[in-house]
């Protein structure tokens, strides 16, 4: 069995990939996603530093799939 977190993590991932190079904010990924945004921006804090999501700062920035 996987925590939630985990299974969010996973959620925004497979998102992520399915977009390619795009970046995408916290609350699009949230809205598609089904994840609160407030939990989801730190999980995906977790994610840039182990190197899994690149972020990108700005108004057109977000995040994307690192690998």
């Amino acid at each position: 069995m996987l925590s939630q977190t985990v299974e969010y993590a996973m959620r925004a991932m497979i998102y992520l990939a399915s977009l390619g190079d795009a970046a995408v904010n916290c609350e699009t990924i949230s809205a598609s996603t089904h994840v609160p945004a407030g939990y989801l921006a730190k999980i995906m804090r977790n994610l840039v530093c182990a190197d899994l999501v690149r972020s990108f700062r700005g108004p057109h920035g977000g995040f994307s799939i690192a690998r």
